[in-house]
């Protein structure tokens, strides 16, 4: 808190190359950093580059990273203003983000309420496909759309939520759908209900899960959730994708009852002409009942 109407956020990512390509993976890097911001209801002011790299990598690489991360950045009103940089075997790329929000708009993932219903704003499944492309089983050019959702900006979303009674809000990233739904469900002390059928995901990511070609996430998110999820008549490609860490996912939203038809809307609407596709409903928060697990999947 800097004011009696405003606070301060503040929030650092960084990982190794998800994309091939270079400036993709700046894009994709940046996007995921910024998202933080955008899931308290904020928006981007500053950002520092966070860059390791060998010293064997060609400049005209290193350059396309900057470059991928700082158009990401100039796209969301942010300035960059410079960075750090060591050698490293491994490259890593991301962001240092400072950004500001009004209290009165503050989200957090500990807030949902009881007969909130839960929209995502992009589907699940990124981790499954970038893991068959490391295997060998796809080519860069066939995860393409996978990418431009990944570098696809939360600050759309973001605008559109701060209109409606939006009690809270998280990204989707390396925990997975159903690991950052059990923080909103424990932290808010509540159950959270959801419809698998309702769930996007990308396309192709059903058929790999069902042949066992999973990211390593996927059972260390399994085992973070463990009792706490109940499936229902729930194949095991579809839990499988659940649970498959994201890297820059959607938004899930936890909005009032009577605001979510008119969010929907709109986030539909917003988001027809972009790579996101459409938005979906995906579930309901529910009055914390002991006797029941804490996320019900049907």
């Amino acid at each position: 808190k800097i004011t009696d109407e405003m606070a301060l956020l503040f929030t650092m990512v960084f990982f190794p190359p998800i994309a091939g390509d270079p400036y993709m993976f700046g894009q994709i890097a940046a996007a995921n950093a910024l998202s933080d911001v955008y899931a308290m209801g904020g928006d981007a002011r500053l950002a520092l580059n966070l860059f390791c790299f060998p010293s064997c990598m060609p400049n005209s690489m290193a350059s396309a990273i900057l470059q991928g991360g700082f158009d990401k950045v100039r796209e969301a009103g942010c300035i960059l203003c410079g960075g750090h940089t060591i050698n490293d075997d491994v490259p890593k790329y991301g962001l240092a983000v400072n950004g500001f929000v009004n209290l009165n708009k503050l989200l957090r993932n500990s807030t949902a309420k009881d007969g909130d219903v839960l929209i995502l704003t992009k589907p699940v499944g990124s981790g499954i496909i970038t893991t068959a492309l490391k295997g060998g089983l796809l080519k860069e050019s066939d995860v393409k759309n996978v990418y431009e959702v990944m570098a696809f900006l939360n600050k759309t979303a973001k605008d559109v939520m701060a209109k409606y009674e939006v009690h809270a809000c998280t990204d989707i990233t390396g925990f997975g759908l159903l690991g950052h739904c059990y923080e909103m469900a424990s932290s808010s002390g509540v159950n959270i209900e959801l419809y698998a059928s309702s769930i996007r995901v990308f396309p192709s990511s059903l058929e790999y899960a069902r042949e066992g070609i999973l990211a390593a996430g996927v059972y260390a998110n399994r085992k973070f959730v463990g009792d706490a999820v109940s499936f229902e008549n729930v194949a095991q490609e579809v839990q499988d994708v659940l649970f498959d860490p994201q890297t820059s996912g959607g938004l899930l939203i936890s909005v009032a009852e009577k605001d979510s038809k008119d969010l929907y809307n709109e986030l539909t609407f917003s988001l027809a002409n972009t790579v996101c596709g459409q938005p979906c409903i995906i579930g309901s928060v529910k009055k914390r009942d002991t006797n029941k697990a804490i996320i019900t999947v049907k």
